[in-house]
């Protein structure tokens, strides 16, 4: 799950704190990130990638990968509450595995998440569900960040923590009895209850120029206890780093 999902999230918030840590009244940013992550699935290699990062902010509507929303109300800087949709990478693809078993399970596919989110202070909170049908899951995640600036620097330690329900987390780390059937038991059939992710990181934004940024984030996910019971998750731990040029417009 990290190596997409919470990686995605991470370029959202940043893209976000960006455009509002920036001094220029910018509508919207161009970029490219570069990541690398750790997975929690067995026999799955670090992840290296780049990301094209396009982000638009309005009066009410925004595009911040990988969200599509509408604030509710005019957000200022105390509280902002608006909803929308969010594609959701799955996270998992047995291809990636050295694992020739867990190459064989299903494929797990992405998924539109209806959500809300809210804003208050330094507090934001999330809520989504799946109306793609993919798993029917949700997912509530709380989250608070301090932006601390210091010269041309801003640095943001952050903190949030997911309860991520338990049909999201049977999609994310089960096993069904057909695919156990599928590799001769070799791998056993799971069900997995809801599951949780606790997550610190550090952001900072170095202003380049003043419509350019530079972006490095670091990341720590520690999951809840019984993701180790999913016979296809060999660790409970992840870190991720981003970092990347923004060019806001």
């Amino acid at each position: 799950m990290e190596s997409h999902f919470l990686k995605y999230s991470l370029i959202s918030a940043l893209t976000a704190l960006s455009l509002s840590a920036n001094t220029v009244k910018a509508n919207g940013s161009v970029g490219l990130l570069g990541a690398v992550s750790e997975s929690i699935y067995k026999g799955v290699e670090t992840d290296t990638r780049l990301i094209p990062n396009l982000s638009y902010k309005g009066e009410r509507f925004y595009v911040t990968i990988p969200d599509i929303g509408y604030h509710l109300i005019p957000q200022t800087k105390m509280q902002a509450l608006s909803a929308g949709l969010s594609y959701q990478t799955a996270g998992f693809d047995p291809d990636d595995s050295d694992n020739s078993d867990i190459q064989k399970l299903n494929d797990r596919d992405d998924s539109i998440m209806a959500f809300a989110k809210y804003r208050f202070g330094l507090l934001s909170t999330k809520i989504a569900q799946d109306i793609s049908g993919t798993h029917d899951g949700y997912y509530i995640r709380l989250a608070i960040g301090l932006p601390i600036p210091n010269g041309n620097w801003v640095f943001i330690p952050s903190i949030s923590h997911q309860y991520t329900s338990r049909k999201m987390s049977q999609y994310l780390y089960g096993v069904s009895q057909t695919e156990s059937d599928r590799v001769s038991g070799s791998i056993a059939a799971y069900n997995a209850d809801a599951t949780s992710v606790s997550s610190i990181g550090l952001r900072s934004i170095y202003k380049l120029t003043p419509n350019t940024n530079f972006m490095l984030a670091v990341k720590h996910n520690q999951y809840s206890d019984n993701v180790l019971d999913s016979p296809i998750v060999e660790q409970k731990r992840s870190n991720s780093i981003i970092a990347g040029i923004i060019y806001h417009f």
